[in-house]
This record gives C-alpha cells, structure tokens and sequence, in this order.
C-alpha cells in the first residue's frame, strides 16, 4: 500500500513543485524589465530612401527614436508602424541630396516629419501619440 501512495505521490509532488516555480516566474516578469513611460520608441529597422541625384544613386538613412507620453500611445505607434514607415519614406525619399546634408534643414526636416507623423496618427487613431521624432542617425551616402 505504501508503494501505491509512494508512486502516486512522486508525480503529484513534481507536478506541484513544476507548477510553483512556473507561477514564481511569471509573477516576476519572466525577467524581461518592464518599460516605463514616458519613453522612447526606436524606428526599426532604419529608415533608408532614394535621394534625387541626376548624376548617381545617392541615399539617405534614417535611424530615430520616437518619444510618447503612454504605453497606450506606444502600442497605437507601434501597431501602426506599417503606416508610419510609409509616410516616412513618402516624406524624405527623393529630396535634394545637398539640402538634406545641411544642418538646419535637417532640425527643419525632423519638425515637418513630426508633424506629418503626428497628423497620420490623429488620422488614424484619434490621438497624435508622438511627442518628439529625434534622429540618433542621419547618413547621406
């Protein structure tokens, strides 16, 4: 009879100890930090369109953060992203290869940028959910 309570035991005891550790680590994240807001949002991966160039291929990178207030702003931007991505190509590809190299046409730029990036979310979400465009890369080549 032993034997019996003993073979049962044994895997409802692992069971139970599988099942502890399981809520243990869920209940402390899964080790991924939490983000916080207000926070950044980085543009993955870079943005990279074709500059008018008659005489050769030029392009521009783009690498930016985006900065929102919420996480509810942060899960609208980053559900829309497609769109985001599109209207960003739309706005800087085919510009001027000496206009965009200049340093205040390019504060310029990141302003009309965000308003346009802040219009197609109002657009699409009722509300802008982009505080800031920073850019953290700006390569002409």
């Amino acid at each position: 009879m032993q034997a019996v309570i003993r073979s049962i035991a044994r895997p409802i005891l692992i069971l139970a100890l599988t099942l502890g550790l399981a809520a243990t680590a869920q209940a402390a994240g899964g080790g991924k930090p939490e983000k916080t807001y207000p926070g950044y949002l980085p543009l993955e991966p870079a943005l990279v369109v074709n500059l008018d160039n008659p005489r050769r291929p030029q392009y521009l990178q783009i690498q930016a953060q985006f900065y929102v207030e919420t996480a509810e702003d942060a899960a609208k931007l980053e559900k829309h992203m497609p769109v985001v991505r599109d209207r960003l190509i739309t706005f800087f590809g085919g510009r001027d290869p000496e206009t965009v190299q200049k340093a205040s046409e390019r504060e310029t730029l990141r302003s009309e940028a965000l308003a346009r990036l802040q219009q197609t979310m109002q657009e699409i979400t009722g509300s802008q959910a982009v505080s800031n465009l920073y850019f953290t890369g700006f390569i002409v080549q």
